[in-house]
């Protein structure tokens, strides 16, 4: 078990390290409030961290009907037992003094406090009002991407069934729409073809515009416990930043802003000349290997380098990396997701799995 963390100084714990195909250990991380004892704790209640997208396992520490820390839950697949700072700290606004505790509504260009009565009345008049005046388009609902699936759907039938406005939007969206296109692409479904246990597998690791020591604490944890074990796997990181990944990366490519589309089809065009290919994947599995070759076939890494101010010697180490990969694992987040020409680069990182027949192999049978 590891306590309560230096969330500045070592947000991500300390190292439980392992090695390829070995399950990832369990450590279970814990914070409660200053003065409470574990034993003093009256119940734990399980729950989940909604702060970001990875849904850390957790359970409640309560006292007095009041939440007094959380620890890491060790069965769970997602964190075994870890809690990033987010899940560690985040629950201490529950108790701050400041939080507010009833709803406001605005008075004479002042926030007043209000029963729920009054603010709910005065929401369901004014969008009566804004209905009758303008019609089911003039509301609209932008949301959080942390709610729960019931949440949603209750909010989609509020704003579409019962409002009638089409203007419903959300992080949902914003995250995964590309992502979601990407891999209609790719794969003809948006289901993820991968997951996070393949971290324990893969030889070598991709994140291209993804900074997972920042969004993805637990995940970080998890590679940086592989990287201290035996046999760790090489890291490619594509930022324009000196971020922490960055510099535990093997081979670090920090192209210019908008550049992504470039910079993967040099990294393509370069495992397609050297026949790092799996043709045997390729004609069994998929469509238009042709005509992909044939796009970036003048894509090379000097070309790509006047591009993405990436020097192409830098370029041909990362495709030789991840052309060499027996088992490649590539994350994309928002650098990608949210640049230019996303749809078309998230494709492109598709491709290299396709390419080098990445896709569908099973783990050691020790490890199924």
């Amino acid at each position: 078990m590891e306590a309560s963390v230096d969330r500045i100084a070592r947000p991500w714990g300390g190292r439980t390290p392992y090695g390829p195909h070995e399950p990832w250990p369990v450590r279970v991380d814990t914070h409660l409030a200053a003065g409470v004892d574990p034993a003093r704790v009256q119940r734990w209640v399980r729950a989940a961290s909604i702060l970001h997208s990875d849904g850390d396992a957790m359970d409640i520490a309560v006292l007095d009907n009041r939440v007094v820390g959380v620890r890491g839950r060790a069965d769970d697949r997602v964190n075994h037992g870890r809690l990033g700072p987010k899940d560690l700290f985040g629950w201490q606004a529950n108790a701050s003094p400041d939080r507010l505790t009833t709803p406001l509504i605005r008075r004479d260009g002042q926030l007043v406090a209000c029963d729920w009565d009054t603010a709910l009345d005065r929401i369901v008049t004014r969008s009566r009002d804004l209905l009758d005046e303008r019609g089911p388009g003039s509301i609209g609902f932008y949301t959080s991407g942390q709610l729960f699936l019931e949440e949603y759907y209750t909010l989609a039938v509020l704003a579409r069934a019962g409002i009638g406005t089409n203007h419903l939007d959300g992080n949902t969206r914003l995250c995964t729409a590309t992502a979601a296109e990407a891999l209609k692409e790719s794969f003809g479904c948006d289901g993820q073809p991968g997951s996070y246990d393949d971290i324990d597998h893969a030889d070598v690791i991709a994140l291209f515009g993804h900074n997972i020591a920042e969004t993805q604490p637990v995940q970080w944890m998890r590679i940086l416990d592989r990287l201290e074990g035996t046999g760790p796997p090489r890291l490619v990181c594509v930022d324009p930043r000196p971020t922490q990944v960055a510099r535990r990366a093997a081979v670090h490519l920090a192209p210019r802003v908008g550049t992504n589309v470039a910079l993967l089809d040099a990294l393509l065009h370069e495992i397609i000349r050297t026949d790092r290919v799996d043709h045997d994947f390729l004609a069994a599995h998929t469509v238009g290997f042709e005509e992909l070759a044939a796009r970036v076939q003048e894509c090379t890494p000097a070309w790509a380098a006047r591009i993405c101010d990436v020097p192409a010697a830098r370029i041909e180490e990362a495709a030789e990396v991840l052309g060499m990969a027996d088992r490649l694992l590539s994350t994309v987040l928002q650098g990608v997701y949210q640049s230019h020409q996303a749809t078309a680069a998230a494709v492109q990182v598709n491709n290299l799995h396709l390419v080098r027949g990445m896709l569908g192999r099973p783990a050691p049978a020790s490890c199924r």
